[in-house]
């Protein structure tokens, strides 16, 4: 792996970016720790392998970020998430810790928490580079409940909104995207947002909450503006 891939070293753990990386490896490292920490969702592992091959800006306006976490040159997490750069926020995607390692700690801060400040400082990194304005901060779709409790603890605040995540089913060849979206189940989550500390938000307008939930089901899950699923999340955003 070139030494751009690493994004991150402290002590004996070290965080790569893998997306056009060519380190098959790695790649495959990650994709069985996705596949074994989320057994249901493991049938997306074809779409991720096909995506690990281009690079981070692959498509435009997103700024994508498939990180592998390795302890003592160990594969330990992963963590998925991209940059919206229309919508000044960051979406965290998968996130997982290996069991062995959870109390793995860095900087005070378990693994998991640790890699969650490192791809808020990932994405201003990214609008920085871009000469963007500073984004807003992460936006997490989070479950169960307890889940969003700890998240709390770790400064994400929950955001006022029932929020449902798309489940598209398996590929199967010469399915058009249409049959996909017929039969695609939507599964209740929290919705968490970490704020970017140097913009300082106090509040959260509907507006902007609107964003945060289009940047994921219309930019980055790809259902249409007007599918029954994204009105019914933006009417129940209560501020």
């Amino acid at each position: 792996m070139t030494p751009e891939h690493l994004v991150r070293r402290e002590g004996d753990v070290a965080v790569y970016d893998l997306l056009g990386s060519g380190d098959h490896e790695r790649i495959e490292a990650m994709l069985g720790l996705y596949a074994r920490l989320f057994p249901q969702y493991q049938h997306y592992v074809p779409r991720m392998r096909r995506r690990a091959e281009f690079g981070n800006e692959h498509r435009p306006g997103h700024v994508v970020h498939y990180w592998l976490v390795e302890v003592d040159g160990r594969p330990a997490g992963l963590r998925t998430f991209r940059y919206i750069r229309d919508r000044r926020c960051g979406l965290a995607h998968a996130l997982a810790i290996d069991p062995a390692y959870r109390e793995v700690c860095v900087h005070d801060k378990r693994l998991a928490v640790y890699v969650i400040y490192e791809c808020l400082n990932q994405v201003i990194r990214d609008a920085k580079e871009r000469n963007d304005e500073p984004p807003l901060g992460m936006v997490n779709e989070v479950e169960p409940d307890r889940l969003m409790e700890h998240y709390i603890r770790n400064g994400l605040v929950q955001l006022p909104l029932n929020y449902v995540e798309p489940i598209f089913p398996p590929e199967v060849e010469g399915r058009s995207r249409l049959e996909e979206l017929a039969i695609t189940r939507f599964s209740h989550m929290h919705m968490g947002f970490l704020p970017n500390p140097d913009v300082g938000l106090r509040s959260y307008n509907h507006a902007m909450i609107s964003d945060f939930a289009s940047a994921f089901l219309v930019d980055h899950y790809g259902l249409p503006e007007d599918h029954p699923a994204v009105l019914e999340v933006l009417e129940t955003i209560k501020v």
